[in-house]
């Protein structure tokens, strides 16, 4: 039987919620699901911003819409998924982007930014995955969601990440429960682990103070010589979350693709 592209990576009349908090892999992710045909909700908490990437993507606004949301707050949560089951009647692809490293000595770490990281990278996306499958659910048609996380959940990349990487370690296990026990319900869950991807992840403001002094990010991840196909961009993450949304990731789950440049082999 000869199988078309389209087949594979249409994902025509499909709803997909994009969710992000500071412009990460959003931007990146939205264009590729509009035009692989589905219907795209942007939801970030900067109004203006998400209405002008919405904007930039579907001119018409029919096809790519902005909801301002703040992913850390449970009631804009819940709000979310309302009004897309209020005006659209389904939920099918729920894609998370968002994320932020303070990229700081454990010794030097207070609690407070800790906290911070941990709400942005693995209590947001707890709530939405909750909210987002119980929606799913609801509908009885299955779903998809992808969680962009970061390949220094499988290795240290970098000095300093003891608190970002345990925020995003915590998403893959949560991702993997959540694709077992949905499994069921045809609702599949799979995680993206970029590494040295430009724009996957937003500097917390110490971090940004510090590069801005003169500052630098070490590890092996820093190295060039540990990244053979060199540094990636946001369309490499964008390609891997349409292969797992799309009717050519209908049988994977509970799985993770590691998008590295070659750097766990180097």
């Amino acid at each position: 039987m000869t199988v078309t592209v389209d087949e594979l990576f249409r994902i025509d009349g499909k709803v997909a919620v994009v969710t992000d908090s500071g412009f990460c892999a959003g931007p990146d992710v939205t264009p590729v699901l509009h035009a692989a045909g589905a219907t795209v909700v942007l939801a970030d908490k900067d109004p203006e911003k998400t209405a002008a990437l919405a904007r930039s993507v579907d001119p018409s606004g029919t096809r790519v819409i902005a909801l301002p949301t703040d992913i850390e707050s449970e009631s804009s949560v819940v709000a979310l998924f309302q009004q897309v089951a209020a005006r659209f009647g389904r939920l099918d692809i729920l894609v998370n982007t968002a994320g932020v490293t303070a990229n700081m000595d454990l010794l030097e770490t207070p609690l407070g930014i800790f906290d911070e990281q941990q709400s942005v990278n693995q209590r947001s996306t707890f709530m939405l995955m909750r909210e987002g499958v119980r929606h799913m659910r609801a509908a009885g048609h299955g779903g998809r969601i992808v969680n962009v996380t970061t390949m220094g959940t499988l290795h240290p990349v970098l000095h300093g990440n003891a608190a970002y990487a345990a925020s995003r370690a915590g998403v893959v296990a949560m991702t993997r429960s959540i694709a077992f026990d949905y499994a069921k319900d045809r609702i599949l869950a799979n995680c993206v682990h970029p590494g040295a991807v430009r724009s996957k992840t937003r500097f917390h403001e110490t971090l940004q103070a510090r590069l801005a002094a003169g500052g630098k990010m070490e590890g092996p991840g820093a190295d060039p010589s540990r990244l053979p196909l060199g540094m990636g961009n946001g369309q490499d993450i964008a390609a891997a979350v349409l292969y797992l949304a799309g009717p050519s990731g209908g049988y994977i789950t509970g799985q993770s693709i590691v998008l590295d440049g070659g750097f766990l082999i180097s």
